[in-house]
């Protein structure tokens, strides 16, 4: 797939990313490569288990403050 080295979520350049890095994100249940992503990006959806009501909720606690 063509990204364009940059992040598929933030878009943030493969230069600007820690170590000038991208990291294969795929699904941890069916291990389907989803696409490159930075550290960060690839981090926050770790860290939310790749819940989409997880990120929903912090979409919304983010647009009402």
């Amino acid at each position: 797939f063509e990204q364009k080295a940059c992040c598929k979520t933030c878009g943030k350049p493969q230069s600007e990313n820690t170590n000038g890095k991208l990291y294969i994100d795929h699904c941890h249940d069916s291990d389907k490569v989803r696409g490159l992503l930075c550290s960060n990006c690839n981090t926050a959806l770790g860290l939310i288990k790749d819940n989409p009501e997880t990120l929903a909720r912090m979409i919304d606690y983010l647009q009402s403050n």
